[in-house]
């Protein structure tokens, strides 16, 4: 099973992914011969507290990508009172460390889009992604292993 191997940030586990149009997607406008947008690296943060992996809108902007719905998130900000965000089917692939280990990618995955780069971050991994993986935080060694 390839891993990732990382520091942990003084932020927290912080790891560089790329969000890109969803294979599908790809795939359509390939086949229309339309031009398919570069992926857009950002930095996330693994959050075992997140249900789904949500992006930053920015980091989207660049995809040309209309939401596919909205739906009700609830975070510790918003005061128990859930609020609306658009939803995003796109791809993951976050990049292998090590020239020998292949990165890991989701074809196709619902993302919700929400306001955090104020907290120096443009996504985070959530659940949907981290229950095909195996999330190793070590403090004491200050590394983090993600095995995919």
């Amino acid at each position: 099973m390839p891993s990732i191997n990382v520091n942990i940030a003084a932020d927290g586990p912080l790891l560089i992914v790329h969000i890109g149009v969803s294979v599908p997607r790809l795939a359509a406008l390939t086949a229309a011969g339309l031009p398919v947008p570069p992926v857009a690296p950002g930095t996330f943060l693994i959050d075992t507290g997140a249900s789904c992996t949500c992006v930053d809108p920015g980091l989207l902007a660049g995809l040309g990508l209309q939401p596919t719905g909205r739906v009700l998130i609830s975070t510790p900000s918003t005061a128990g009172q859930p609020h609306h965000c658009e939803q995003f089917d796109v791809s993951i692939f976050i990049p292998a460390v090590a020239p020998a280990v292949s990165g890991h990618v989701v074809p196709a995955i619902p993302i919700v889009a929400t306001h955090l780069k104020s907290q120096g971050i443009d996504g985070l991994i959530g659940r949907d992604v981290l229950k095909d993986c195996t999330l190793i935080y070590n403090g004491t060694s200050g590394m983090f292993s993600l095995a995919y």
